[in-house]
């Protein structure tokens, strides 16, 4: 269950503080690994505050907190699974591109090195399941 959290949180860019940071449009079209994993070490920096390579608990807790802030504010329900989570250890650097690595490979069905429009698109579908879900 805080696997498939983690997943959701990735996919909604992982990091609320990241928002108002990183370029406002989304990665469009095709996503090479080396984009998504590019994005997700600007992720990694705009959310470790104090650059020290580390994302403490109060880090992640911080984030998380707005990150359902800004899903309220742009009236998303917030999954109860992610009102849920409460960060126990830290992650460095290394554990967290490594997590991203693996998400990409996971989303890459076809094995390509691409995520490409139809997994994109099934990426979406399942995102949108889980909010119906969370929302009944």
């Amino acid at each position: 269950m805080v696997k498939s959290a983690f997943f959701v949180l990735a996919l909604a860019g992982s990091a609320a503080s990241a928002s108002d940071k990183l370029p406002a449009s989304p990665l469009m079209g095709d996503v090479t690994r080396a984009q998504f994993m590019e994005r997700a070490a600007q992720r990694f920096a705009l959310q470790d505050k104090n650059g020290d390579g580390v994302l403490s608990v109060a880090e992640k807790e911080a984030n998380l907190a707005k990150l359902a802030g800004v899903m309220q504010q742009a009236g998303k329900p917030v999954p109860e699974r992610m009102s849920q989570l409460k960060p126990s250890r830290e992650t460095t650097r290394a554990q967290f591109m490594a997590r991203q690595e693996a998400l990409f490979s996971r989303l890459d069905k076809n094995g390509d090195g691409v995520i490409g429009e139809s997994e994109r698109l099934d990426i979406k579908a399942n995102l949108e399941k889980r909010a119906m879900e969370a929302a009944q």
